[in-house]
């Protein structure tokens, strides 16, 4: 009998990098924090294989640079921007 075990993070690097890329302050269509994220990625996956760790790990694989919510310590804000594939 085989098991099967999936990858879920790389689940969450692919939904995430398929749509979006990352933008700054500027450049940004949308933003979220890591837990927000966190939130919405549970919505689609199995609630106990996204955590925030894992979301904050993910991004930071994918380039995405974190900007601290002021007056929230270790709270992080992300910024993306829809990738044009034509």
């Amino acid at each position: 009998m085989s098991t099967l075990f999936l990858d879920y993070r790389e689940e969450v690097k692919r939904l995430i990098s398929e749509l979006y890329e990352p933008a700054n302050d500027i450049t940004k269509e949308f933003e979220y924090t890591t837990e927000v994220l966190t939130i919405n990625l549970q919505k689609i996956l199995p609630y106990n294989a996204v955590d925030d760790h894992m979301v904050y790990e993910c991004l930071r694989e994918l380039n995405y640079s974190p900007s601290e919510v002021p007056g929230q310590p270790l709270s992080f804000m992300w910024y993306f921007k829809r990738k044009h594939t034509f």
